[in-house]
């Protein structure tokens, strides 16, 4: 297995080296860009506070997800900082993350996502048909900003919270999507969007931030454990 992982980083990090970048720091405040998936007004809203973007949702079982960018963008990686907010105490299961690869109406689409009562991270795939998801042990502090990042990659997913690496492989990937942030039970705050990919083009309201990405992917995956690569089922 150590070759395939090798193999599979030299090709995300020259996938990714003449990549377009999209960007929202969310300093102007302006929402148009963005979308609430299947809105509902009276449990859901999004919106912009001190330059951060602020997510929130109070319905057991239901997520809110605020998508961005085009149903043809494939082969892209997207990274965020995120911090839960407010909770209610009533259910106490929230979670937080991204959505990669988002059909809306299709339903279909991938997440990445803290589940912060259970303790892990969590790889997910939802189709119509099935919901199928790859879990991770990891305890997260509910009062710490955390650095994430989501690639799908043909058949490769990974999901890096800070330093630590998740990777799981869908023999039957899907095919293209939006990007977006999600959250559920809970209110949760979104800075420093960056979505990076062959054919997505440099834009979006955002200024670059000062991490650079080659050497980041490079730190952070020799740290990934041979056994943390998990296969949709």
């Amino acid at each position: 297995m150590k070759p395939f992982f090798f193999i599979a980083w030299l090709l995300l990090v020259s996938g990714m080296s003449e990549a377009g970048i999209w960007r929202d720091d969310f300093e102007d405040k302006n929402t148009k860009e963005w979308k609430i998936f299947n809105e509902d007004p009276k449990v859901e809203k999004w919106w912009i506070d001190d330059g951060e973007a602020v997510g929130e949702i109070f319905l057991e079982g239901f997520m809110s997800l605020w998508t961005t960018g085009h149903l043809d963008w494939l082969d892209y990686s997207m990274s965020c900082r995120v911090k839960l907010g407010k909770e209610k105490k009533i259910f106490d299961t929230p979670y937080l993350g991204m959505t990669i690869f988002d059909r809306g109406e299709e339903d279909t689409r991938y997440l990445f996502f803290i589940e912060y009562a259970n303790e892990r991270a969590t790889i997910a795939k939802a189709t119509p048909e099935n919901w199928s998801i790859v879990p991770f042990p990891f305890v997260a502090e509910k009062d710490k900003w955390y650095n994430l990042r989501a690639t799908v990659n043909g058949d490769l997913l990974e999901f890096q919270i800070d330093d630590q690496v998740f990777s799981a492989i869908d023999p039957d990937p899907l095919k293209s999507g939006q990007a977006g942030l999600i959250v559920s039970d809970a209110q949760a705050r979104f800075d420093d969007v960056e979505i990076r990919g062959e054919n997505i083009r440099d834009g979006g309201p955002g200024k670059p931030r000062l991490v650079e990405l080659k050497r980041k992917l490079t730190t952070t995956w020799s740290k990934v454990k041979i056994g943390q690569l998990k296969r949709f089922e």
